[in-house]
C-alpha cells in the first residue's frame, strides 16, 4: 500500500473529560483575539520549526498537531509541495476557521494527546506552540502522554517535533525586579474580575492580581525584599518566568490566567522523550528576541542573592524546540539506531554570496554576478555578466526548510528528461554542480528580458488565446498521465517571441513533481491564471493558492462565465472544473 493509500483517519478515542475541561476553559476566550495572536506570530513559528522536519519527500504524512486556524498548516503544504498535511485539533470553532481558509490541508478533529492516526503512518508530527494547552487542559503529563502516542503514530526515521515554552532550568530562587511604572496601581482585591481594565494595569498590578487569580489564588508563593534601597520580588524562576511572559496578554487575560505556559526544562524534555523511546533527540533553545528586546527589556530584570549583594541574570530561554526520530532499526543491544543524513545545515555553510565585490562562491568555485538577484521561495538568480544567455540558480540559505530547498533543485536537474520526452518549451539546464546531489546551484538558459510572464499578462489582461491553447496542450499531456505535474506557477511562465515573428509560453522554473491530486491545475493552477488577485497576492514569485471555497466558486461559474470560454476550448473535458 503506497502512503498516500493509507486509511489515515482518528482513531476512537474518549474525549468527553478533555472536551469538558477544554470548553469551560474557553467561556472567556475572545477568539478574534485568540486567533489574531496566534497567526501574527506564524513567520517565526514556521522558521523555529520547519527546519527540523527532515528530508521530507513526495507523499510523506505531516500533521500539525493542536493546529488551530490552520494557517500553519497550510503553509506546510505549500512549503513541503506533495507531503500529506492534516490538521488535527480539538476545537469545533478553530476547525471551523480553519476551513474557512483550507486550500490543501485535510481537517481531523480529535485530542492532540491521543493516538489519532495508525501505527507507523506519521512522517512528521509537530506541536507549535500549543503543549502547555495540552498539559493546561488535559491535566498534568499529559503532553509525556502525547509524545509516547506520536511514537506509535510514526513511522521508522519519523519524527516529533515540538516548539513551545521553556520551563527555567534553575530552581534556586531569583529576585524579580519590576521597572516599568506604566499604568495604573494595584487595586482593591475585592474588585469583580469582570469590572477590572486590565489593559489599564501596570506591570506591578498585573503580578498582584496573577498572584491572585492564577489556578483560583495562590498558586506560588513570593516576599518582597528590600536590597539597597530597592524592592525586589523573590520567588521561584519558574513563576516569574510564568508572570513575565504572559504580562503583555492582557487582551485576552481571563483566557491566558487558565494556561500554564511551562511544563518541561530542557532537560526534563530531554529525559522524557528518551524514556518514551526516541533516538538522535535535540532540545535546542530558541528565544524569542522580539519579546526579550520589547516586553523585557528595560521593563523586568532579574538577579540572584550573593554574599556581595545582588547580581544580575540573563533571562532564560523564552522557548525551546525539541526534536526526536523514532529508531529505524534495533540493534543487537536493544538499543535504537537511526541511519545518518546529509547535513543541509553544513551544506548551506559552503554558499556565500558577497553583495559588496558581486561574487557567489560555492564551494571551490567563484562566480561574478549582477547585484540584486532575483529571490525566489527557494533559490535566488543571479545574472552572469560573462555569459548574458545564462543565469545562475543557487539554493537559498536564509530560509527554514533546507531540506525543501535542495529537493526543488533535485527535481530541475534529475527530471529534466521528463521536460524533453514530453516536449514541453522549457529554458534548459547547461549545467549543474558537479558534486551533487544534493545539488546546490544550476546554471540555465536565461530568457529574453523583455520576455512578459504569464503573471505579468495576467495583471495586464493580455493573456492571448494563442498562450492559453499551448499552456492548456502541456496541462492536457500532463494531467492526463496523472504521473507528473509542472510548477502552473504564473511567475514560472513566460511569453517567449520567436525569430519567425510566433510566440511561444516557455516553463523557466525547470521543476516536475510527481502527480498529486491535490495540485490538479484546474484546483490550482486555472484560478491563478484566471483571476489576478491571485498574482497580486503573490509572495517571492509564487501565486496565491486559491481555498477549496475559492475553487468551488469558479467550479460553479465555470460552464456559464464568459471569462472561461478559451479555457474550456482547449482543456480536456476531463480535466475541467466539475468532471
Amino acid at each position: 500500500m503506497k502512503p498516500s493509500e493509507q486509511p489515515l483517519t482518528a482513531t476512537p478515542a474518549p474525549l468527553e473529560d478533555i472536551k469538558e475541561r477544554f470548553q469551560a476553559a474557553n467561556e472567556d476566550r475572545d477568539y478574534s483575539i485568540y486567533t489574531r495572536l496566534m497567526d501574527a506570530a506564524l513567520e517565526a513559528k514556521a522558521q523555529s520549526l520547519f527546519r527540523y522536519f527532515g528530508d521530507v519527500k513526495e507523499d510523506d504524512v505531516i500533521v500539525d498537531a493542536g493546529s488551530g486556524t490552520g494557517k500553519l498548516t497550510e503553509y506546510a503544504a505549500r512549503e513541503f509541495h506533495g507531503a500529506r498535511v492534516y490538521a488535527l485539533d480539538i476545537s469545533h470553532e478553530l476547525l471551523e476557521q480553519a476551513d474557512e481558509n483550507r486550500a490543501l490541508v485535510k481537517l481531523v478533529y480529535g485530542n492532540a494527546a491521543e493516538q489519532n492516526f495508525p501505527d507507523n503512518s506519521v512522517d512528521v508530527k509537530y506541536y507549535s506552540t500549543v503543549g502547555h494547552e495540552i498539559e493546561s487542559f488535559g491535566g498534568a503529563g499529559s503532553m509525556t502522554e502525547a509524545v509516547q502516542n506520536a511514537f506509535k503514530e510514526l513511522k521508522p526515521g519519523g519524527r516529533i517535533v515540538i516548539r513551545d515554552f521553556a520551563k527555567p532550568s534553575r530552581t534556586e530562587p531569583v529576585l524579580m525586579r519590576i521597572d516599568s511604572t506604566v499604568g495604573l496601581p494595584p487595586i482593591d482585591p475585592a474588585t469583580p474580575e469582570d469590572a477590572i481594565d486590565y489593559n489599564a494595569l501596570s506591570t506591578e498590578a498585573l503580578f498582584d492580581r496573577f498572584h491572585r487569580e492564577f489556578g483560583g489564588g495562590g498558586a506560588f508563593d513570593y516576599e518582597r525584599i528590600e536590597k539597597n534601597g530597592i524592592e525586589y520580588l523573590k520567588l521561584e524562576p519558574e513563576w516569574a518566568h510564568e508572570f513575565y511572559m504572559r504580562k503583555d496578554y492582557t487582551g485576552n487575560w481571563r483566557q491566558e490566567i487558565k494556561e500554564k505556559y511551562t511544563y518541561w526544562s530542557l532537560e526534563e524534555a530531554e529525559r522524557i522523550l528518551t524514556e518514551a523511546g526516541y533516538v538522535n533527540i535535540r532540545v535546542i533553545s530558541d528565544p524569542n528576541e522580539y519579546i526579550l528586546k520589547n516586553r523585557l527589556e528595560g521593563k523586568i530584570r532579574l538577579f540572584e542573592e550573593t554574599d556581595d549583594g545582588v547580581n544580575e541574570l540573563p533571562f532564560p530561554a523564552t522557548h525551546m524546540v525539541i526534536v526526536g526520530e523514532k529508531p529505524r532499526s534495533v540493534d543487537a543491544s536493544g538499543s535504537g539506531q537511526s541511519l545518518p543524513e546529509v547535513d543541509y545545515e553544513e551544506l548551506k555553510g559552503t554558499i556565500e554570496w558577497n553583495a559588496q565585490d558581486n561574487t557567489v562562491r560555492i564551494g571551490s568555485k567563484t562566480f561574478a554576478v549582477e547585484p540584486n538577484p532575483i529571490a525566489g521561495m527557494k533559490k535566488r538568480l543571479f545574472e552572469l555578466p560573462n555569459d548574458p544567455t545564462a543565469a545562475l540558480k543557487v539554493a537559498r540559505t536564509d530560509v527554514p526548510n533546507a531540506h525543501a530547498v535542495f529537493r526543488s533543485l533535485y527535481q530541475m536537474v534529475e527530471r529534466q528528461h521528463v521536460l524533453e520526452e514530453l516536449e514541453v518549451p522549457h529554458a534548459p539546464l547547461r549545467s549543474w554542480d558537479p558534486d551533487g546531489p544534493p545539488y546546490r546551484y544550476v546554471i540555465q538558459e536565461r530568457l529574453p528580458k523583455e520576455a512578459p510572464s504569464a503573471a505579468d499578462l495576467i495583471s495586464r489582461h493580455e493573456l492571448t488565446e494563442t498562450d492559453i491553447a499551448q499552456v492548456a496542450a502541456i496541462v492536457n499531456r500532463y494531467e492526463s498521465g496523472k504521473e507528473w505535474q509542472l510548477d502552473l506557477n504564473p511567475f514560472s511562465w513566460h511569453r517567449v517571441t520567436l525569430p519567425d515573428g510566433s510566440t511561444q509560453m516557455t516553463y523557466v522554473s525547470g521543476k516536475v513533481y510527481r502527480y498529486d491530486e491535490r495540485w490538479e491545475f484546474r484546483k490550482v493552477g486555472l484560478p491563478q491564471w484566471t483571476d489576478e488577485r491571485f498574482v497580486e497576492n503573490a509572495a517571492s514569485l509564487t501565486a496565491g493558492i486559491p481555498t477549496v471555497k475559492e475553487y468551488e466558486k469558479l467550479r460553479t461559474a465555470w460552464k456559464d462565465d464568459p471569462r472561461f470560454d478559451i479555457w474550456r476550448r482547449y482543456l480536456k473535458p476531463d480535466l475541467q472544473p466539475g468532471a
